[in-house]
């Protein structure tokens, strides 16, 4: 008598628009809307600032969340949660137009709502042990849904711009709220097989002796330590640039407002078709090369816009050029962390999934004040110099110190049976 196979996950699953969401919600209306808003109401601008600081911060608590889901079994009230607590910010914008004593406990709200998201949807894929290929066509769709909403709320955006900021927020609520029940109805069965692999897990531990050890010493003195720290020095170097192109391309370049928004669009698209070869990639040869890929490539990126920008005759063109390949080592970069996370920890996938939008967050406000600094200081090509350092950094510590990770865990595989790689 034969077995056939369990059936796989299909390569899109409903549930995979709680991204779509984040990406329509914060990436569209939340960077659209706020930093406007805030300012016509306040009238300052750093209160804006501000504010989206205090939501990209809500990305510390992704342990925290991570962990509390996989200690209760949780990971499908936290995603659904997080959808919810976007409905619930959106709503309180919309709400509190004139109590600027709010703004903070709003933007509060919104940071941990999308945080719950970012750290625990990704584990429906990477902790349920499937197979590599369709792990990475499930990653690659997941991933693909952040910048289609971003898209499409931008485009969205684009055709209410008569609306008042009050029922623009409403629009986003409304939407985040048709994502909350498409969430609420779509994600019991990828729970299900979530859980049955964790449980399948536990059990090859305890017949192996081996349990998770979870604690500070061994998340941060441990390889996947060694990856956490790639990452923070590899998002100082990308969000560094990031958060001043607007300023670096037409003062080191000399290129114009409408020409580099233009250029960000076209990086923005191709940032969406790259993700389709990451993903092969990814399928055929394991998350680790595309990673070590995207990482060498932002340091690539980052010195040529530096040592262009240090030119005499600014070349705009190769300028231009290389900001596209910092833009687009992402797909390359990020569709592989949620996988190479697993891999390397040694506690269950939640935390692990959340040190990873931690460690990006961490990143990320250390690259923008540290760009800010040195832009006010020294120029805005020392962005790009400083994007080099981070960069390099991340490049050594990634060959030196996470390569050995990784072929420690490849000698592991062999043990693995081919179903579960």
């Amino acid at each position: 008598m034969t077995t056939s196979s369990p059936a796989q996950p299909r390569t899109f699953e409903w549930w995979m628009l709680s991204n779509f969401a984040v990406g329509a919600g914060y990436s569209a209306f939340v960077s659209l809307l706020i930093p406007p808003f805030v300012k016509e109401v306040t009238g300052d601008a750093s209160a804006a600032g501000v504010v989206m600081a205090i939501i990209a911060l809500g990305a510390l608590l992704g342990p925290t969340l991570g962990s509390f889901a996989d200690r209760y079994s949780a990971h499908r009230l936290v995603l659904v949660g997080g959808v919810a607590g976007m409905v619930l910010a959106f709503a309180m914008f919309a709400l509190s137009a004139e109590v600027t004593e709010l703004y903070a406990i709003d933007a509060i709200v919104m940071g941990v709502a999308i945080a719950a998201i970012s750290a625990v949807g990704p584990v429906f894929i990477v902790g349920a042990r499937l197979p590599r290929d369709v792990e990475a066509k499930q990653l690659t769709t997941f991933s693909l849904m952040m910048p289609a909403g971003q898209l499409a709320g931008g485009l969205l955006l684009a055709a209410v711009t008569a609306w008042s900021f009050s029922s623009r927020f409403w629009l986003g609520g409304g939407i985040m709220a048709a994502a909350l029940v498409v969430a609420w109805f779509t994600t019991a069965a990828p729970d299900r097989r979530l859980q049955a692999a964790i449980a399948e897990g536990a059990v090859e531990r305890s017949s192996t002796g081996k349990a998770p050890k979870i604690g500070l010493k061994q998340v941060l003195i441990s390889g996947f330590g060694v990856y956490i720290l790639v990452l923070v020095l590899s998002s100082i170097a990308n969000n560094g640039v990031n958060s001043q192109i607007a300023n670096i391309m037409p003062n080191v370049y000399g290129m114009d407002e409408q020409t580099t928004s233009a250029m960000i669009g076209l990086a923005g698209l191709l940032n969406i078709i790259l993700f389709f070869p990451a993903g092969r990639w990814m399928g055929r040869k394991g998350a680790f090369q595309p990673f070590t890929a995207g990482i060498v490539a932002r340091f690539v990126a980052a010195l040529g816009m530096a040592v262009v920008g240090a030119a005499t005759n600014n070349a705009v063109l190769l300028g231009a050029g290389f900001m596209q390949v910092m833009y687009n080592a992402a797909p390359f970069a990020r569709l592989a962390q949620p996988s190479l996370a697993v891999r390397y920890a040694t506690f269950p996938a939640g935390q692990a999934s959340g040190w990873v939008i931690a460690a990006s967050a961490v990143g990320s406000f250390f690259g923008s004040v540290l760009g800010g600094f040195l832009a006010d200081e020294f120029g805005f090509n020392a962005v790009n110099w400083m994007a080099v350092v981070a960069a390099g950094l991340s490049v050594a510590v990634l060959i030196l110190g996470l390569r050995p990770v990784e072929r420690r865990a490849a000698e592991g595989d062999e043990s693995v049976p081919a179903g579960n790689e």
